[in-house]
């Protein structure tokens, strides 16, 4: 995430789209698909970790936040019978679609460059934004000033 309180770019919304186990996504929530969620809930209580899972996924906590990852096994677990109601047939489609996400079975590091130069593309998206208030104030006191001594009798300015 940008630092922006919890929000995605749209630059981030399009990458977590782009992933298998992400059913939705918008600037300020994910929705992951129900295998996902299945899958991850199943290897999860077989001990695995929660980042990992979501690291193989894709969506590392860089980008979506630990919290964020905390959050989303705190409520899978509270519905774990809700979401663990499927049989042996998903449970082995499950693993096979994000497996093949990530066909190393990690984390791509390709991912982490992805986030890191969207992470930085919004820095300097900022930064221009930031620099164009500043450049309209300079063009804005300039033209105040050129303005101010074109109304000044000729004798002020010359000191006399």
């Amino acid at each position: 995430m940008s630092n922006k309180g919890g929000k995605f770019t749209e630059q981030e919304v399009m990458y977590l789209m782009s992933r298998p186990a992400v059913e939705n996504a918008t600037v300020n929530r994910i929705t992951y698909s129900d295998a996902f969620k299945r899958d991850c809930l199943r290897r999860y209580l077989d001990g695995e970790s929660p980042v990992r899972l979501f690291r193989e996924a894709g969506l590392p906590p860089e980008l979506v936040g630990y919290k964020r990852i905390e959050r989303a096994f705190s409520r899978w677990k509270e519905n774990r019978d809700e979401i663990l109601d499927g049989n042996d047939t998903d449970q082995h489609a499950d693993m096979a679609r994000f497996a093949a996400a990530a066909p190393s079975g990690t984390f791509d590091v390709r991912d982490t460059l992805i986030v890191q130069q969207i992470h930085r593309i919004a820095e300097l998206e900022h930064q221009v934004a930031a620099l164009k208030v500043v450049v309209a104030s300079k063009e804005k006191t300039a033209s105040t000033d050129a303005s101010s001594e074109a109304s000044v009798p000729p004798d002020t300015l010359s000191g006399e």
